[in-house]
């Protein structure tokens, strides 16, 4: 279903171009036009047509909390999903202009999302056996008013704030943890996890920047914050098990289900209807002296250094499906990274292109948490419902990045293109020391420099996506990258020193990556930068060998802001 989606947005951007370089209804420019202007608003292109309907399509990147309250109180750990997710929709709205440079309009969207997200929740103390929870959010729509501002007489650049009503569709699950204690003599038992499809209403506010690249046609960066709440789900009976094998039944209760979604959107609009009547008359009248422009070839090369901070997650289970009881589940959290890259981007004048970047630094800080249920003789020496421990984290990251794409829509000022490409994602991470956090063995076990456990894996994806670089104003350019991963293959191995297991594990599954760059070009050559970005990955089938839990899901994601500088070579013929 998805796919269909995708090759739907992707008809829609093809047949933006009434040619294979600008859309029919795009002017030239003038043969005056210096390097520098001819990438920015003043090379006046036609009147911007805002007023009156108008269609498009979208994909966007998110991440979002689920937060589960306990029915037995405040969680001794977990409580709240994180929930990255994909998307891709459509959108539809209506402008109107009281003035040359007021927009209010109104507007409806759509969107299906890829997403997935886990962790223990229902934890109240070290004697009873906590849940998993898990949440799918899988559609939202959005019924929002538009006011923005035209920031020229031209109006081609719309800064806009949005807010209004939002929906949403999110299969929610909480699943008992493992009561298995093997080597001890004693039966405890939990009961059947709780499961529930939602539909759910909430609200939204937004805010973001639309660039027409023709009289027609507008490119749309946006943000969303969307909340949900007074979503009520049944957590399952449990268990309390105590040292002295003392066990006790715990009756299920309710929990109480906030959803958030903090969204990214890349879209590309069609607008209907003739040139706005408030426009500039001056303008409307003046003559055309512009002659025609072709592509040529462009390139562009620079470095980064990009501050991020990351999460890795391994939860291991009976099975991999929804409802299979957790035994233990690690955490790394808060990871810090600092890294350097290349980068570089070469145009054609055929309109593909070709981009990529590849980089690589250390970890320097995070914190690890190993949580277990159920525990049996070969891990302690006494019974032990659910035990949590803390480490800390260090180690190193390297990446790389190949696309291959076709720009749809170019002009001296604007590239639209759809790509397709290759990311590879590696991870060494080592945890030392071992604290425990909780009564009643609270304080540190082993010393900050003793190896506890590493984790090897390496993510390779497919993308699929969006790419897009507008000129707004002379010489400052945004460009976004918005990539679905429909294919993740995951290769690793966890290694527990203290133990000295090893435990190799594959998978496949999904992801989202997307960037935001806003550059400013010092010369005509030279530029330099501050960008985002988000990359998150997911299995959604993967295994490995941990004793009777064979089956495993992995997610991983970093995000953060760089610094770039970059020399471009060749610039548009005029």
């Amino acid at each position: 279903m998805l796919y269909r989606r995708l090759v739907g947005i992707a008809a829609l951007l093809t047949c933006a171009s009434g040619s294979p370089v600008l859309a029919a209804d795009d002017p030239p420019l003038s043969a005056e036009t210096s390097p520098s202007q001819a990438q920015s608003r003043a090379v006046e292109p036609v009147r911007s047509n805002w007023e009156g309907f108008y269609l498009g399509g979208h994909v966007g990147g998110a991440t979002g909390t689920a937060t589960f309250s306990s029915p037995y109180g405040s969680d001794l750990f977990g409580g709240s999903v994180n929930t990255p997710a994909f998307l891709a929709g459509l959108q539809a709205g209506y402008n109107w202009l009281p003035t040359s440079q007021l927009l209010l309009g109104v507007e409806v969207s759509g969107s299906y999302l890829v997403s997935q997200g886990q962790n223990t929740c229902a934890q109240p103390n070290t004697e009873q056996i906590g849940a998993t929870c898990q949440a799918f959010p899988n559609a939202i729509a959005s019924f929002t008013g538009r006011i923005g501002y035209l920031t020229e007489p031209n109006g081609r650049t719309l800064i806009y704030g949005k807010a209004g009503a939002a929906w949403m569709h999110s299969q929610l699950y909480a699943n008992p943890n493992s009561a298995g204690f093997p080597g001890f003599n004693l039966t405890a038992e939990t009961g059947t996890g709780g499961s529930q499809a939602v539909g759910v209403w909430g609200w939204t506010i937004g805010a973001g920047v639309e660039y027409a690249v023709s009289s027609k046609w507008s490119l749309n960066v946006g943000y969303d914050y969307m909340r949900f709440s007074g979503i009520n789900l049944q957590t399952p009976p449990t268990t309390n098990v105590t040292a002295l094998r003392e066990v006790d039944s715990v009756v299920g209760g309710t929990s109480s289900v906030t959803q958030d979604l903090h969204i990214a959107r890349l879209g590309l609009n069609y607008h209907w209807g003739g040139p706005s009547k408030t426009a500039d008359e001056s303008y409307a009248s003046a003559p055309d002296t512009r002659s025609t422009w072709k592509p040529g070839w462009e390139a562009e090369v620079g470095l980064r250094y990009w501050y991020s901070s990351g999460n890795f997650q391994t939860t291991n289970s009976e099975s991999n499906t929804p409802n299979s009881p957790a035994g233990s589940n690690l955490s790394y959290n808060g990871m810090t990274g600092h890294t350097g890259e290349l980068f570089g981007r070469v145009d054609a004048p055929f309109n593909g292109f070709v981009k990529g970047y590849v980089g690589g630094g250390g970890i320097t800080g995070g914190t690890m948490y190993d949580e277990d249920w159920g525990l049996g003789k070969a891990l302690s020496n006494e019974p032990t419902a659910y035990q949590v421990t803390q480490s800390n984290i260090g180690g190193s990251l390297s990446y790389v990045t190949l696309d291959l794409g076709y720009n749809v829509l170019r002009g001296p000022d604007h590239k639209i293109g759809l790509f397709a490409g290759y990311n590879r994602y590696q991870m060494s991470l080592n945890a030392t020391g071992i604290y425990y956090p909780t009564a009643p063995s609270a304080g540190a076990q082993f010393a900050s420099n003793v190896p506890v456990i590493s984790d090897n894996s390496t993510w390779q994806s497919l993308r699929l996506g969006m790419s897009a670089q507008v000129w707004p104003a002379e010489r400052f350019r945004v460009d976004a990258d918005l990539a679905y991963l429909p294919y993740v293959a995951l290769n690793g191995m966890d290694a527990h020193w203290l133990r000295n297991a090893f435990f190799p594990v594959n998978g496949t599954g999904n992801g989202v990556q997307g960037e935001l760059v806003l550059s400013y070009y010092v010369t005509d050559a030279f530029s330099i930068g501050v960008g985002g970005r988000y990359w998150s990955m997911w299995t959604n089938s993967a295994s490995y060998s941990f004793g009777s839990y064979e089956y495993v899901t992995q997610s991983t994601n970093r995000y953060g802001v760089f610094l770039q500088g970059a020399y471009r070579f060749g610039t548009p013929k005029q």
